[in-house]
């Protein structure tokens, strides 16, 4: 199974899809799917948890938890990021008490 923390965005006057690479890939959260996304503002999205494998980079409060049965290193985590479209940056987004649990 491939996992993937690639974004595209759709221009809805032109109908055309691009890819959107953030200018700060240390940044990036990891290669994963099933994550929740929500739109804020006219240029903002949250990005939060996912499944897929772990990040080469330890965001402070967020959690990797391995998923026992598979066989590739892949689990459930729950870091939060924001992308911002108007300056194409992705960065991780620090929060304040106890995050839900990853799923």
């Amino acid at each position: 199974k491939s996992y993937y923390n690639s974004l595209y965005q759709l221009n809805l006057e032109q109908l055309m899809w691009r890819n959107t690479q953030p200018r700060r890939a240390s940044h990036a959260p990891m290669r994963k799917s099933n994550c929740g996304m929500v739109s804020f503002g006219q240029d903002k999205l949250i990005v939060f948890a996912g499944y897929g494998l772990p990040s080469p980079r330890v965001y402070p409060g967020s959690i990797f938890i391995p998923n026992k049965r598979a066989t590739d290193g892949s689990g459930w985590c729950n870091e939060l990021h924001l992308y911002d479209a108007k300056t194409g940056t992705m960065c991780f987004q620090p929060t304040i008490g106890t995050p839900p649990p990853c799923r």
